[in-house]
């Protein structure tokens, strides 16, 4: 079941910048119809516009309550999502050794990296099952293998991303389901800058550190490689780094 066989179509949460945005994008341009979940309107307003009638979007804040039924709620009649792109990440006040850290930050973050996820996966499982197929890529993180300093909150959703999709696959191995993690290393993005609150001199200074790193659309390629895969292969993790290290 390739991105081009049959219109797919799918909801990308984190669809306004991003590894979410250039997945939503590579999606509409193989042909998709994509539910956009994202923050920003603007963002949200430029895919529409661009793409008209194959996109529906959705304006979310994924830490609030509620948020994974508003989105399914949204999906237009006679759209049946069966593809669900989990991009959507939060690690505000990111960085500071855990006792330092916001336990408030930390509720947002288990919300948006990991319990809206469980949310969706749980609506959607049902009619997947009863179909025998549906396809789900998670964006988790290299911080879910290699412990940093100062991320243990995000580390911990992460941790419990990768938790959940092992799971999932056992409980549906005799399925044609397919469970994708996808684990990038650092990627240059505007993740960093909403990390710290929109600091992009420290965002800056914190990617400079590292001697080369990924972009969103090498992320999306790896996304739209592995929905592209035939049925009976999943590609169940996909560890990206950069080259030079």
């Amino acid at each position: 079941m390739s991105v081009a066989e049959h219109t797919r179509t799918a909801i990308v949460t984190g669809a306004t910048s991003g590894i979410g945005h250039a997945t939503a994008v590579g999606l509409l341009e193989a042909g998709a119809h994509v539910m956009a979940v994202g923050r920003r309107v603007d963002r949200l307003d430029e895919l529409a516009a661009r793409f008209g009638d194959r996109l529906q979007i959705c304006a979310a804040d994924l830490s609030r309550d509620g948020e994974a039924a508003r989105v399914l709620n949204a999906l237009p009649e006679g759209w049946a999502a069966d593809t669900l792109i989990h991009a959507a990440g939060h690690d505000a006040g990111g960085n500071v050794p855990f006792h330092a850290s916001d336990l408030a930050d930390l509720q947002d973050k288990l919300a948006v990296n990991l319990t809206v996820a469980a949310a969706l996966i749980h609506a959607l499982l049902p009619a997947w099952v009863a179909r025998d197929r549906g396809d789900l890529v998670v964006v988790g993180s290299i911080a879910a293998r290699e412990a940093a300093a100062g991320l243990v909150p995000y580390g911990l959703t992460k941790h419990g991303l990768h938790g959940l999709m092992a799971g999932l696959r056992v409980d549906y191995a005799a399925t044609g389901l397919r469970f994708v993690e996808i684990i990038p290393g650092v990627v240059r993005s505007g993740f960093a800058t909403r990390r710290w609150g929109g600091d992009e001199t420290r965002a800056d200074a914190f990617y400079e550190r590292f001697t080369a790193w990924l972009t969103p659309e090498d992320v999306a390629g790896a996304i739209l490689w592995a929905l592209a895969q035939p049925d009976h292969v999943s590609s169940d993790e996909i560890v990206l780094r950069p080259t030079r290290r």
